[in-house]
C-alpha cells in the first residue's frame, strides 16, 4: 500500500495529463459496449434460418471476445478524438547499459507524461493478464515501488503507464461491474494505485467541465493498428473475462 501523500501525487499527475472528458466517455461508453456485445451474441441465432443458441458457457466466452473488440474500437476512437499520441513502442532496460525499444501491439495513448491503456479482469484485485506488450508498458513504472537500494521516484520523473481495468458483471453478460483507474508495479504483480472511476472523476473538482453533449462514434480515418504489423497472436485476441 502507498501512503496518502504518495496516492495524492499519483492522482494529481494523472489528472494533469489525462482529459477528464476522456474518462467520462470511458465510464459511459464501456457499459454500452457490454450491452452491444451481449445483444450481438444472444441475438445471433435469429439472424439466420435455423440458427443455434449458444450454451451459457459458450455465450459467456463469445460475449467476452466481442466485448473486448468493441471496447478496443471505442477506446481507439476516444483517444483519437481527444488528441492522444498513439504509442507504438516503449524503451525497456535489457541490462545496466542497454536499452531497446519494445513494440506496443495494444491500443495505448499518451497524454503528456502519462500513457493510458485498458484491460479486463474477473476480480477487482486481479492484475492485467500478462503478455509482451503489457509487460513492456508496466516496465515504464519502474522506480515507483519501494526498493531496499533506491528511494521511490516521483511519479512525474518520466513517462508512466496507467491502465483502465474493466470488470464485467458475473451475473449479467451485458453489464459492467466496475471500472477502475490503476497503476501497476513494474513487474505487474500488484497495484500501486487503484481508484473507482467515479471517485477519480470526482477528484477533478472545480476543473470539472459540463457534461458532454451526446455524440456518435465516427470511423477513425487512420487506425492505430493499421499502421502496425500484426502483433503476437495472444495480443491480437480479446480477453475472455
Amino acid at each position: 500500500m502507498i501512503s496518502d501523500e504518495r496516492r495524492f501525487e499519483f492522482e494529481s499527475a494523472i489528472r494533469r495529463d489525462v482529459p477528464r472528458d476522456l474518462l467520462v466517455e470511458i465510464e459511459h461508453q464501456f457499459g454500452m459496449a457490454a450491452q452491444q456485445a451481449e445483444a450481438a451474441v444472444s441475438g445471433s441465432q435469429a439472424a439466420v434460418t435455423h440458427g443455434v443458441a449458444l450454451s451459457r458457457r459458450r455465450a459467456s466466452r463469445a460475449t467476452g471476445l466481442v466485448r473486448f473488440q468493441i471496447i478496443d474500437e471505442m477506446f481507439e476512437q476516444m483517444l483519437n478524438r481527444h488528441g492522444a499520441e498513439f504509442v507504438k513502442s516503449v524503451p525497456i532496460e535489457q541490462g545496466p547499459d542497454e536499452i531497446k525499444d519494445a513494440p506496443v501491439y495494444l491500443t495505448t495513448g499518451r497524454f503528456g507524461h502519462t500513457m493510458i491503456g485498458f484491460a479486463s479482469h474477473r476480480e477487482v484485485d486481479d492484475l492485467p493478464i500478462k503478455n509482451t506488450t503489457r509487460s513492456a508498458l508496466c516496465n515504464q513504472n519502474r522506480g515507483l515501488s519501494y526498493d531496499l537500494f533506491h528511494p521511490p521516484e516521483m511519479f512525474t520523473d518520466r513517462e508512466r503507464f496507467v491502465v483502465i481495468m474493466v470488470r464485467r458483471d458475473a451475473h449479467a453478460l451485458g453489464k459492467i461491474a466496475s471500472i477502475t483507474v490503476c497503476v501497476a508495479d513494474a513487474r505487474s504483480q500488484s497495484f500501486l494505485f487503484q481508484a473507482d472511476i467515479k471517485d477519480f472523476l470526482a477528484g477533478y473538482g472545480s476543473l470539472a467541465q459540463p457534461a458532454a453533449k451526446a455524440f456518435s462514434l465516427k470511423q477513425v480515418k487512420k487506425s492505430f493498428k493499421a499502421s502496425k504489423k500484426d502483433g503476437p497472436a495472444d495480443e491480437k485476441k480479446g480477453n475472455e473475462n
